[in-house]
């Protein structure tokens, strides 16, 4: 099956995780077909389940970085229905993105933080049970908004957050 695996914590000012080295660190790992997506630790893989995989990858990441790096692991049809359900106008105005959380209960709590003008949270499911928050923040705002700073306060390492444009792209390499 083929599983996207979200990086969280790399290459935004905490470990530099270079895409060949996730391809072959992956392939290493056993994980099959490996493709990586972006500079942002994006990587789709064949394997046979998506939290093996996630885990394998976290195994890996950590004998070669020295530290946890936490992965998300997602099978790619259980992703497209969640990027399918984004419930959020897009435009050129707002940054759509989607909060998956790593543990649960977060996603609900994050829903109900403060949001600021322009803002739109809205909390959405997802088949591991932690679910997902989809978030539209205004342009220019994404760090500085009412809730970013709310969720760098309560969910900084219980969270991994795309860009919707990013998942499309992880969803067509597939």
């Amino acid at each position: 099956m083929r599983i996207a695996l979200l990086l969280r914590g790399v290459n935004v000012g905490g470990v530099t995780v270079r895409s060949a080295d996730l391809r072959a660190l992956l392939a290493d790992a056993g994980l099959d077909d490996v493709v990586t997506v972006l500079a942002s630790g994006n990587a789709v893989v064949t394997a046979t389940d998506a939290r093996g995989a996630a885990r394998a990858a976290e195994a890996a990441l950590e004998r070669r970085y020295g530290r946890r790096i936490r992965v998300l692991g997602i099978a790619i049809d259980d992703l497209a229905a969640i990027v399918e359900a984004y419930p959020h106008a897009e435009d050129d105005a707002h940054t759509p993105y989607v909060v998956f959380a790593l543990e649960p209960g977060v996603a609900a709590a994050l829903a109900r933080l403060e949001q600021g003008d322009g803002e739109a949270v809205a909390a959405g499911s997802d088949p591991r049970g932690h679910g997902v928050v989809h978030w539209s923040n205004p342009k220019g705002t994404t760090l500085t908004s009412a809730f970013a700073k709310a969720l760098e306060r309560t969910a900084k390492d219980a969270v991994t957050t795309r860009n919707l444009r990013t998942l499309r792209k992880v969803l067509a390499a597939a």
